[in-house]
């Protein structure tokens, strides 16, 4: 995790689980901090689970905050975006994992908190796993709004102001399964830098953190090049597809056969890999050249006409 701060609008019809980074929302007169962006829980029943966050009030003024608990699920975009559940689309599943939710200070639990000026609080977050509770998956987003927010009715939609830290939990046997679907280039490529395509789908039922570098090899072995992936969440029976302008080989001048490999690790013990060749021929600088030894020949040539 990289430990800044990023403005965000929450409560949008999307929003990013790719990104793991504190959050900072700003409005007409406060300014909020909230750590860590997201949390990572695996659990099995029956269990107490608990988690700490931090909030931060950066502002002059005091605030007055309630939350509420919003399920999501993947976008189908494929990009690493979540799809908030709207109130109607709530299952009982749903219904009954929210209840055990409950937010906590100093062991109390609160539907609201106080912060005064420049002031943190450390919170819990409880939740509370009986034997019967069903191995799956839940994902939701703990979304800290101010009072007259707070009060919206679930089935809001218009973007508001807010701040929040999404969870992802997985309960019970986990079943990771991951594959490369992708992961290639043009065949021919005239110039760098070089942008890959790299789509994973994770065939599980479980969310996965994936990482992974891709190394680039010249004709005879040498490696010239090294790309880092950055580490990514992956929702359960989902596809991330890693936009080419984030997997990128900036090497300008090439020439050659190279071999591109791959190697994907998820959740720390399981690994892939998948490579593949690429040609490289500058054909701007051979035209270049080509047109400038045509020229050559026929001075040269001209010149001994007379």
């Amino acid at each position: 995790m990289r430990n800044l701060g990023v403005k965000i609008l929450i409560i949008a019809a999307v929003f990013t689980v790719f990104v793991m980074l504190p959050k900072i929302a700003d409005a007409d007169g406060y300014s909020l901090e909230i750590n860590p962006g997201i949390i990572k829980i695996k659990a099995s029943p029956p269990a107490l689970v608990k988690t700490g966050i931090r909030i931060k009030n950066l502002s002059d003024n005091p605030i007055e905050l309630g939350y509420i608990l919003k399920p999501f699920v993947a976008s189908e975009k494929n990009s690493g975006q979540i799809k908030y559940l709207l109130y109607s689309d709530y299952t009982s599943k749903n219904f009954n994992f929210l209840q055990r939710i409950k937010v906590l200070e100093d062991n109390q639990a609160i539907s609201k908190i106080i912060l005064s000026p420049k002031q943190e609080k450390n919170l819990t977050i409880l939740i509370d796993l009986p034997q019967e509770e069903e191995q799956a998956d839940h994902y939701f987003s703990i979304v800290f709004l101010t009072q007259s927010q707070e009060k919206l009715d679930s089935n809001y939609s218009r973007i508001i102001e807010g701040i929040g830290t999404n969870v992802l939990v997985s309960i019970g046997t986990n079943q990771y399964k991951a594959l490369i679907r992708d992961f290639s280039t043009s065949v021919f490529v005239s110039q760098g830098p070089v942008k890959f395509n790299l789509k994973i789908e994770n065939i599980g039922k479980n969310f996965i953190t994936t990482s992974g570098y891709i190394i680039i090899d010249n004709i005879f072995g040498q490696t010239v090049g090294k790309i880092d992936i950055k580490p990514a969440n992956i929702l359960g029976k989902s596809t991330l597809e890693i936009l080419k302008d984030d997997v990128v080989w900036q090497e300008k001048f090439l020439l050659g056969i190279y071999t591109a490999k791959l190697y994907l690790n998820y959740d720390d013990s399981t690994s892939l890999y998948r490579e593949f060749r690429f040609i490289t021929i500058p054909i701007k600088i051979l035209a270049i050249l080509t047109i400038a030894g045509f020229i050559i020949i026929f001075i040269k040539n001209r010149s001994k006409t007379h």
